[in-house]
């Protein structure tokens, strides 16, 4: 057994997920180079590659091989982008826990070995096109893999920078502090009077530093041990690492400590009020609220329904929680005296044993480092790897007990040297530090170039284990791109079962239609149960699915297999008592606009009464010798069997007058209930004359299925909802079943898409081009009561807390790249959220139609307007119908007056129908949706709009809003100014070129638009180029004199002579990975000497270049189309 987290709640997502599992369970089963085998699913704890994961010995190879796969469903083909920080992190991350889940002592059936042991395999999956960057994976299992999981294009892997590495490096050390910091708090935790263990890898490699910048360590007491206590810098220092250590420790502390409070609901109600409220938050942290994956939880199941509802909606900045958690912590930090070992911190050598023992450990190690240093011949650098043993590496009593004393950083070469002096040392630190000086002639010439996994670090630098790992995943990751659909996999696992030995059987291939919906039925209750068992060679599953079909006769087969795909319609039971009175049920034809609700409908009506349904859909499409033996099965047919005959649309089948006579005549003279459309009710009058009666059924609403029809009906049936496909019920929460109109009920029934809302969100960019936005904010006196936010990176728009977003950046700053980015990694992480994209130059012409003397004319024109836009339909309006309300309207009344009296409703220009919706006071309520209009095409939409807008779940993108002519911006005031007072608080991000005046005094400061750092103007130069430029296709002389032509004409701007140079070291990198000779030094050193530059002069793109003209140096100047 094995824990299991939920699988995804996407239908699309879970389907490809099922099938998915179905098809490689059924290949490894069935494989004959697969000996053993262990397959999970939604495996908890292990991060992003958990979708599918399976160990199999395979024949002929010497370690298992390992697949952690995560299954990425895309609706359409866009390319696989890795290139995002946050994603290399995210499943950086996901392979460490892997990693660390491998233990030989245990007994999981995936990680039982050591991981150096297995072959492992991270793979990113997906149906999206692969980047051409990707090279080939040729490995060992490249074909294995192949036959195992591949339903498309071959696996291939990311080229990767020394930068990438560098970032995976400071992931490592970030992950090592966090657990180094979880493991330091559980100890303070634990409240027993015990001595800290170093006997841990992370403990081992990290005690040195936290002697050095957190803790203060005593002298060592009689009773052999040290005491350690928090030093007030620790606090106080800058140090990336060391404030995350610090952070992280914090947390952790006040999370195990979980102490109660009386006067929680009073201090939450205090914080809801102020959420930037640090003191308030400190008393919250551990007893009201924990902190988890970057967000607030709350811990409390004493809060109220409504502070939770509240609560839901705060988005506090992590510097915030970071600050209250230290506040909170700090003095209880201060106050601890915690019990370390002799050797923590390495104040001294620590060897055991008496003075004997002791001088001939020192002698050892003495000769030892003789002998290395005199093998040393790269300029006095040691290499000290793990070939030396443990023995002359271990902290007690080897070298590692000389870090931080005798052995200590050496800032220039960032590798260790010997100290300056023994002045500071313990006595036998000195005592060998005196031996060293004599034994050894230019001892602090020397450097050592540490190169063991646990040793003691100095630094946060880097270090060659950090690095192995980083290159080891880059080995390890491979991208299964071009990977076929849900209903690709499926049809790619229907022809593998049809292939196999039992093919051979007689009618096998409609039989096999049933082995898959019984094979797949029985995977998908598994990757639902919430406990989770392994899949073997000895497990059955697909075995008792084909025993299961061939036992049965092919009627019972087509009987199973309509009853397996029509599981979701039950009906109310006074539905089905009005539908019996309404008429005769047997030997009638029942006329229906959706036959597959009449026949469930019908079905119900039946009871228990032995009956099957014959789809002529599926029946005529028969091969012909399953035909025959269908229709001599039911000529034999003698028992009471109700034959349902379900004709959706008659078409033009093959022979089908020949084959639908005789399959009236095997049902002669047997109870039948046949089911159509008005068009085909003569045509199957003719064939099946037994019917005496015609009849209609009523129309079914929605409303009529059961609780759990309609629960499951949601669960299953998608819709494109702003150009995604989500479940219905993702979408629908709280909103009455009614307002799910009969012509959306009848669409999705008859298998139509349904659409909801314009995909205009999602401006033309290019992803692979993106660079994560920071934004800054300074308030002002005017505004005291927002804070200073400095550097904020933008990942979505929930990112920043205020109910309205400003946010200024001169022209070419990518503004609107900004929204669509935000909108579309929004979407993932939500999405059932709306986001409604405002362009408002574009929408200029019409607001003559929302204006009174140049005013809007509130809340119904307000809506009016973003519905129009949110729908894409200018057909829409809205209208207050006032009954016997007298007096005008006035945009400075209260929105709650207009409320209590009013009655809004909608109609479209190009249709009759009006739906009235009843305004209570603070929300908009549809009531008799139903029953005024409501097959109207677009009357969902406007609801399901309206749904939204009552709870607060739009988000409204307003672009350009300075590029509007005066006249039109004070008609946008207007508009802004009713959604402000508008209670909803439906969130509203707003750009412009300039921070507005009149939007800061109603919405408070504007964040301002960073300009791209060095380092990000290089990382996205790179990127373009190393999508344009193919360096193994393209002669190198050529691209250099093209790159010299265009440097000559564009002399004078240093910004070129910047990005020429960053083009040099990018040719250098991908010149050096195709095995190209380049001549780097020479060309930068052409540049230096032809410039009279130095190397701290050397020009880089000036600091103000906008990501728009950082776009055209790549692709206009730098980049001319020769190159491309």
């Amino acid at each position: 057994m094995y824990k299991k987290r939920a699988g995804t709640s996407g239908i699309q997502g879970q389907l490809y997920e099922t099938k998915l599992i179905s098809l490689i369970y059924f290949r490894l089963t069935h494989d004959d180079s697969v000996e053993q085998f262990s397959l999970a699913t939604n495996r908890d704890g292990i991060g992003e590659f958990d979708d599918v994961c399976f160990k199999a010995n395979i024949k002929g190879f010497d370690k298992p091989l390992a697949v952690f796969l995560q299954a990425k469903h895309r609706e359409n083909d866009k390319l696989l982008t890795f290139t995002s920080e946050t994603d290399l992190a995210k499943y950086f991350s996901s392979y460490l826990k892997i990693r660390r889940a491998f233990d030989p002592s245990g007994k999981d059936m995936i990680f039982e070995r050591k991981y150096d042991e297995t072959e492992c395999f991270f793979i990113m999956y997906t149906t999206a096109k692969g980047s051409p960057k990707n090279k080939m994976y040729e490995g060992a299992f490249a074909e294995c893999l192949k036959e195992l999981i591949g339903t498309g294009g071959c696996c291939t892997q990311p080229s990767y920078t020394d930068d990438d590495l560098d970032l995976l490096c400071k992931i490592v050390m970030k992950d090592q502090i966090t657990t180094l910091a979880t493991q330091l708090a559980k100890f303070i935790c634990d409240e027993s009077d015990s001595e800290m263990s170093t006997n841990n890898d992370i403990m081992l490699r990290y005690h040195v530093i936290l002697a050095l910048n957190v803790f203060d360590v005593s002298e060592i007491q009689p009773e052999g041990h040290r005491i350690a206590s928090f030093r007030q810098d620790f606090f106080t220092n800058n140090e990336v690492f060391i404030v995350l250590f610090k952070n992280i420790l914090c947390l952790e502390v006040l999370k195990k400590q979980k102490s109660e409070k009386n006067d929680g609901q009073t201090l939450l109600l205090k914080f809801l009020s102020e959420p930037s409220d640090v003191p308030t938050l400190s008393k919250l942290i551990g007893s009201v609220l924990t902190y988890k994956n970057d967000k607030l939880e709350l811990v409390s199941e004493s809060v109220t329904d409504d502070l939770q509802r509240q609560f839901v909606k705060v988005n506090v900045p992590q510097a915030t929680v970071y600050e209250a958690a230290e506040l909170a912590a700090k003095e209880y930090l201060l106050s601890l005296k915690l019990k370390v070992p002799a050797s923590f911190g390495n104040k001294d050598l620590t060897i055991r044993g008496n003075n004997k023992k002791i001088e001939k450990r020192l002698n050892y190690l003495t000769t030892k480092f003789v002998e290395l240093l005199k093998q040393s011949e790269l300029n006095d650098i040691v290499t000290i790897d793990e070939s030396l043993g443990d023995g002359f590496l271990k902290l007690n009593g080897g070298i590692a007990c000389a870090v931080g004393n005798i052995l200590v950083f050496d800032e220039t070469s960032r590798l260790l040297k010997f100290a300056d002096n023994c002045e500071s040392l313990g006595d036998l630190a000195k005592t060998w530090y005196e031996t060293l000086i004599v034994k050894i002639e230019n001892l602090h010439e020397y450097k050592l170039h540490v190169k063991v996994k646990n040793f003691p670090k100095l630094s946060f630098e880097r270090g060659e284990y950090d690095m192995s790992i980083a290159r080891d995943f880059y080995s390890k990751l491979l991208f299964c791109t071009n990977q076929a659909n849900q209903n690709g996999v499926e049809k790619i696992l229907r022809e593998e079962i049809e292939d196999q030995p039992c093919s051979g059987v007689h009618n096998f291939r409609v039989r096999s239609e049933l082995i898959f919906l019984k094979y797949h039925d029985e995977i998908q209750r598994l990757w639902l149960r919430p406990e989770g068992a392994y899949l073997t060679e000895k497990s059955k599953v697909f075995e008792n699915a084909v025993a299961n079909a061939m036992s049965k006769p092919l009627m019972d087969v087509i009987k199973i297999i309509h009853n397996t795909k029509n599981k979701l319609f039950t009906f109310n039971e006074d539905v089905i008592n009005r539908f019996l009175l309404l008429g005769p049920v047997l030997d009638t034809i029942i006329v229906s606009e959706v036959c597959v609700l009449t026949v469930a409908k019908v079905i119900q009506c039946l009871g228990s009464k032995d009956h099957i349904v014959l789809d002529l859909e599926y029946i005529l499409e028969l091969p012909l010798k399953s035909h025959n033996t269908l229709c001599k099965e039911l000529t034999n047919t003698t028992e009471e069997i109700i034959f349902i005959v379900v004709c959706k649309s008659f078409r033009d089948w093959r022979d089908a007058d020949n084959r639908l006579e005789d399959l009236a005549k095997s049902i002669g003279g047997k109870q039948i209930i046949v089911i159509t459309n008005m068009l085909s009710v003569d045509i199957m009058k003719d064939f099946f004359s037994q019917t005496s009666n015609i009849r209609k059924d009523v129309v079914n609403v929605f409303a009529n299925l059961s609780v759990e029809s309609q629960k499951n009906f949601l669960a299953t049936y998608k819709i494109k909802f702003l150009g995604k496909y989500v479940s219905l019920n993702m979408i629908i929460d709280e909103m009455p079943v009614e307002l799910i109109d009969i012509f959306v009920f009848y669409k999705l029934c008859n298998d139509e898409t349904v659409e909801i809302g314009s995909t205009k969100i999602y401006s033309n960019y290019d992803k692979l081009f993106y660079i994560d936005r920071r934004v800054s904010r300074t308030k002002t006196q005017e505004h005291d009561k927002f804070y200073d936010v400095k550097d904020k990176v933008l990942e979505t728009l929930y990112d920043l807390e205020d109910d309205v977003v400003l946010i200024s950046g001169k022209q070419g700053m990518g503004k609107s790249t900004l929204l669509t980015h935000l909108s579309l990694k929004t979407k993932e992480l939500d999405p059932k959220v709306w986001i409604v994209r405002i362009n408002l130059c574009e929408y200029q012409r019409i607001y003559r139609t929302h204006t009174d003397d140049d005013k809007v004319e509130g809340i119904e024109k307000s809506l009016e307007f973003i519905c129009q836009i949110a729908l894409d339909d200018k057909s829409i309006h809205f209208e207050w119908d006032r009954g016997s309300n007298t007096g005008r309207y006035d945009m400075m009344n209260s929105l709650e007056d207009v409320m209590d009296r009013s009655v809004i409703q909608y109609f479209m220009l190009k249709g009759e129908e009006n739906i009235h919706l009843t305004e209570l006071p603070f929300f908009i309520h549809m009531s008799n949706l139903n029953q005024c209009g409501s097959c109207h095409p677009k009357a969902f939409q406007v609801t399901m709009f309206l749904h939204y807008y009552n709870r607060a779940k739009l988000i409204l993108l307003i672009d350009d809003f300075d590029e509007l002519i005066p006249k039109h911006k004070e008609i946008v005031d207007e508009l802004l100014k009713v959604v402000k007072r508008n209670p909803r608080k439906n969130k509203i991000w707003i750009t412009s070129s300039s921070p507005s005046s009149k939007l800061e005094l109603l919405f408070g400061p504007s964040y301002k638009m960073e300009n791209f750092s060095h380092l990000e103007q290089k990382t996205y130069l790179n990127t373009a180029w190393k999508l344009a430029i193919n360096i193994k296709n393209r002669s190198i002389k050529n691209l250099i004199e093209q790159s010299e032509k265009f440097l000559d004409i564009n002399i004078e701007n240093k910004k070129y002579l910047g990005a020429y140079i960053v083009l040099l070291e990018f040719i250098k990198v991908e010149a050096m990975t195709a095995e190209i000779d380049f001549p780097y030094d020479e060309l930068y050193n052409n540049v230096k000497t032809r410039f009279g530059l130095c190397e701290t002069t050397i020009p880089f793109i000036l600091d103000d270049v906008t990501p728009s003209e950082l776009y055209l140096i790549v692709l206009d100047c730098i980049l001319p189309s020769t190159f491309m």
